[in-house]
């Protein structure tokens, strides 16, 4: 009986060991909700473990949060995963991806951009978009037309019906095999707003030459207005700029220089149906300085003001960063702080569920000198439990539970409405900026308001969930007794050994893609994720998606010997992709 019992225990300790680490932080990831369904992609898992050592690993499956049923964010079933096909070459399985975009259409899900991980990320895969069909768990980069000439990382994406965009990033040598292992790569800014027309899949391209000083913009704020104007505006604020071609770990130290900032104050408004960009000025509690937030974007019933929520973002330094949120309201392009709070976020993405809940994916909690690697008192806990983040855009409160229930019409609430007048539903009063519109061109697009079909939510994906039946009290016989203690035996061992199935596969997971990309390519991604830009350095922290003045890279890539987007009618430094 002792070694029964010993054998219990040891069983008991081994699968408690085994099943009690928990996610800690996700980053680099990607998301976006197709009908009813949120799905993320990419990026890095840290876990912690019982010691409170904490591990990252790249993410290779595609996973789900079904938004058609209620939910609490600590759920320990919240999560679906889709596994991605792969095989022994790169190209003929989708990759994951730290930093990508994504974007869907109602039926299938569209994915461009992004970097190998080198926390077990697969070898730096050929260019191309991939595109997965739902229903049919299918895979293909086939069909696409005019594919960009490289893979960018830390731009814009936003989408709109039918049309996915990607304004301006970067391009890292760790996604684009032309440049992976040349010596002295160095990852530098791209210009040019590219978009993907998700019916016919042909990719065209913008000059962004008008936009600012450079064109370029990474890590910022952008969002779409897709009922404004003819065909939509995109408006964009934050982050940081630098020039085209230029490497970017010349430029790291210039980060506190505002002409390497993205002015909070100017933003810039891009007329689709023109094909013209704008500069506004705007007034109000404007924010100060920030990149690596996020937005969300609700209009008003009547169209009369867009509300841009943004939230989280570092700014110069830490104690300058906050986490409260702010909303641009829009056409008075008023800036309004509606939630106040100092735990700053970095690295997240923010969905708009329902018509006004603000769902926040992932993301970490920055510390000085190692932004991406979290301190086990910095977990994703309570709000933001599982890195799940549920704000109410009405009430202005984060909370815990999802309700599938509520899908009423957007409401604007008093702390934006005392400002820029009219009630809960529209019916705004100040609709031009303090300053006034910096051109007429400007007024005039606000005038013209289009109604949007929002389509209802469906299930995507079913939960396949069973309930264990229960059995019946009543005395034990002795028989039933050994019975049971045998029982517990086999059932812990079988505990045990599923557990040990489960640490096994998630290192396949890893190992397989790390056979497949070769001992030295494995390698050199590691140095890559260990040499991860910080945001922060030095004793006296500041910005920096890049290395440090003292880790120059005397390496350039010219910004005419190779294009860096695709060719417009005002910008031909390239072709673009034939066919495929």
């Amino acid at each position: 009986m002792v070694e029964v019992i010993y054998l219990i225990c040891s069983f008991y300790i081994l699968t408690h060991s085994v099943f009690a680490q928990i996610n800690c932080t996700r980053t680099f990831h990607s998301a976006v909700i197709n009908n009813g369904t949120l799905f993320i992609d990419g990026g890095e898992m840290h876990t912690i473990w019982p010691n409170k050592t904490i591990t990252g690993a790249a993410i290779s499956d595609l996973e789900s949060i079904d938004l058609t049923r209620s939910w609490l964010n600590t759920d320990p079933d919240l999560f679906n995963y889709i596994q991605k096909p792969y095989s022994n070459h790169t190209g003929e399985y989708p990759p994951f991806l730290n930093e990508g975009a994504s974007w869907s259409d109602g039926q299938n899900l569209y994915f461009y951009g992004g970097y190998s991980s080198g926390l077990g990320g697969p070898p730096v895969p050929p260019l191309g978009t991939w595109k997965y069909n739902i229903a049919a768990n299918s895979w293909t980069s086939k069909g696409f037309s005019g594919v960009p000439l490289v893979r960018l990382c830390q731009g814009g994406a936003v989408q709109g019906s039918g049309k996915a965009y990607y304004l301006s990033g970067t391009l890292n040598p760790a996604g684009n095999p032309i440049f992976y292992g040349t010596p002295g790569a160095d990852t530098y800014m791209d210009s040019g707003l590219i978009s993907l027309d998700m019916h016919t899949m042909e990719w065209t391209n913008i000059s962004t030459a008008d936009m600012n000083t450079w064109g370029t913009i990474g890590d910022g704020y952008v969002s779409l207005l897709e009922s404004a104007g003819d065909q939509g505006v995109i408006v964009a604020f934050g982050g940081y700029t630098y020039p085209v071609g230029k490497t970017l770990s010349f430029l790291a130290f210039r980060q506190n220089d505002t002409i390497n900032q993205n002015s909070m104050e100017l933003v810039r408004v891009y007329d689709i149906g023109k094909q013209k960009w704008y500069t506004q000025r705007t007034s109000g509690d404007i924010p100060r300085w920030r990149m690596s937030g996020c937005t969300v974007t609700a209009a008003a019933q009547d169209l009369s003001s867009y509300s841009i929520y943004i939230f989280g973002g570092m700014a110069p330094t830490t104690d300058e960063s906050d986490g409260n949120i702010y909303v641009l309201s829009i056409p008075s392009f008023r800036w309004i702080r509606v939630y106040d709070d100092n735990t700053v976020r970095i690295k997240h993405k923010c969905l708009l569920a329902q018509k006004s809940t603000m769902l926040v994916i992932g993301g970490i909690i920055p510390v000085t000198n190692r932004e991406y690697d979290p301190l086990a008192q910095n977990c994703d806990s309570a709000a933001f439990a599982n890195g799940i983040g549920i704000f109410d855009l009405y009430t202005l409160s984060w909370m815990s539970n999802y309700n599938a229930s509520k899908n009423e019409a957007y409401r604007i609430p008093s702390k934006i409405s005392d400002v820029i007048g009219g009630t809960t539903i529209g019916g705004a009063t100040m609709v031009e900026p303090y300053h006034g519109f910096n051109s007429t061109d400007m007024k005039d697009i606000f005038k013209k308001r289009t109604h949007i079909a929002t389509p209802q939510p469906s299930t995507a994906i079913a939960n396949n969930t069973s309930t264990p039946s229960n059995t019946g009290g009543g005395s034990l016989s002795g028989g039933r007794i050994a019975g049971v203690i045998i029982g517990s035996v086999a059932g812990v061992a079988m505990l045990g050994f599923l557990a040990l199935i489960i640490v096994r596969r998630r290192k396949a997971k890893v190992a397989r893609r790390d056979a497949i990309s070769g001992d030295k390519d494995t390698l050199e991604l590691r140095r890559a994720a260990d040499d991860r830009p910080k945001e922060l350095y030095g004793d006296e922290p500041h910005v920096s998606e890049l290395r440090g003045e003292g880790d120059l890279i005397h390496f350039e890539l010219p910004a005419e010997s190779l294009p860096a987007e695709m060719a417009t009618d005002r910008s031909r430094r390239g072709s673009l992709r034939p066919h495929t």
